[in-house]
């Protein structure tokens, strides 16, 4: 099989980002836990946005794919430009470790002079920057 082109954007992505790191921060996470059917294991996936710079994270983000999570929170953190994008819209679950996670990366950027701005963020998301508004101030959502 043909190794893929690692000089070129991804298909329709904006080119203000390297491709080649994104060939290597297409993540997956799997753990296969014994006695269990593949529809209850555990899964996270990392992909570039194709229309404007940032990801789009898709599964669970818990004990279980926080080194996944955090990977591609640091890809995400590289992209440049002044605002990076985080579509949340097919999370399912977020736990207090990886709004932590999330908060780091939004600290990262906001460093850096740019903004991280996270897209359909899911319940439990919201119920901790509910819970916690002062802690969660860094985090900025779009409207």
């Amino acid at each position: 099989m043909p190794s893929p082109d690692r000089s070129a954007p991804p298909d329709g992505a904006q080119t203000l980002f390297d491709a080649v790191a994104w060939a290597d921060a297409v993540v997956r996470c799997a753990p296969s836990v014994a006695g269990t059917d593949a529809d209850t294991t555990t899964t996270l996936t990392a992909q570039p946005l194709r229309d404007r710079p940032g990801a789009l994270l898709s599964g669970s983000c818990d004990l279980d794919t926080r080194p996944i999570l955090c990977a591609a929170l640091g890809v995400v953190t590289r992209i440049p430009g002044p605002v990076v994008h985080l579509d949340l819209s097919e999370v399912a679950f977020l736990d207090t470790g990886a709004v932590a996670a999330l908060l780091q990366a939004a600290t990262t950027v906001t460093g850096q002079g740019r903004r991280l701005l996270l897209h359909h963020p899911p319940y439990s998301l919201r119920k901790i920057v509910a819970m916690f508004p002062d802690e969660c101030a860094a985090l900025e959502v779009a409207a």
